[in-house]
């Protein structure tokens, strides 16, 4: 009888823990980019697009402000006749105000974002990046500051600045070609499965504490008749 009582409750904390585990998924929000450019460079980054936005707004050129990410880009590895990176880290930033036809392109494409390096650059006074990478952004603007985690609404690449850190003087490659591709949605099993097994061995040793309690008491009762 005892163990059978034991048996009910660990398969009863199971149930509940897995439960838990299937209505909680945890889900990647990660987006993987890969691109090229018409002078023969080739990169490839990472954008988290549940990185909160920045209290300080990113600033561009004349003044026009719009949202940073601060570090929502991993990853980052370029090469290029004029540049060399290797899995640095980097911001995102989009200026809601600066739309594809500003650009030159056709319009209700999108608006101006993109990738800033190094860190911190694009929020700091006197634009102070040494590259940016833009595309364009054709997400709902009206639920910025959060970014979409779609990869079709970052299709549409422009180019990429990049700023002479001794002269700066400034060099234009346009994108030729740009992908992005979400990541599987998965889940933490390690997270899961360990307070699952935690939580599962304290209700046994609970039980078990209980049921030995329990004889030790009817052994006494018995042996006071």
């Amino acid at each position: 009888m005892y163990k059978q009582q034991l048996s009910i409750a660990i398969a009863s904390a199971a149930f509940i823990a897995v439960g838990d585990v299937a209505v909680n998924p945890v889900q990647a929000a990660l987006i993987d980019f890969n691109f090229t450019t018409q002078r023969g460079a080739t990169g490839t980054f990472t954008l988290n697009t549940n990185t909160p936005p920045s209290p300080e707004p990113a600033i561009f050129r004349f003044g026009i402000r719009g949202i940073s990410y601060s570090n929502a880009v991993s990853n980052f590895s370029i090469s290029a006749p004029y540049l060399n990176l290797s899995s640095v880290t980097a911001d995102y930033n989009v200026a809601p105000s600066i739309t594809s036809n500003v650009l030159g392109f056709p319009a209700n494409l999108g608006v101006i974002s993109g990738v800033s390096y190094p860190s911190g650059c694009i929020t700091a006074p006197g634009f102070t990046c040494l590259f940016n990478v833009s595309q364009l952004y054709s997400g709902n603007l009206s639920e910025l500051p959060v970014l979409s985690d779609n990869p079709l609404f970052y299709l549409q690449g422009a180019g990429i600045d990049f700023i002479d850190p001794i002269t700066r003087e400034s060099l234009r490659d346009d994108i030729t070609n740009l992908q992005a591709i979400r990541r599987q949605a998965v889940r933490e099993p390690n997270t899961y499965l360990g307070t699952l097994a935690f939580g599962i061995g304290g209700i046994a040793l609970l039980m078990k504490r209980k049921i030995k309690t329990k004889r030790y008491q009817d052994k006494l009762s018995k042996a006071s008749i």
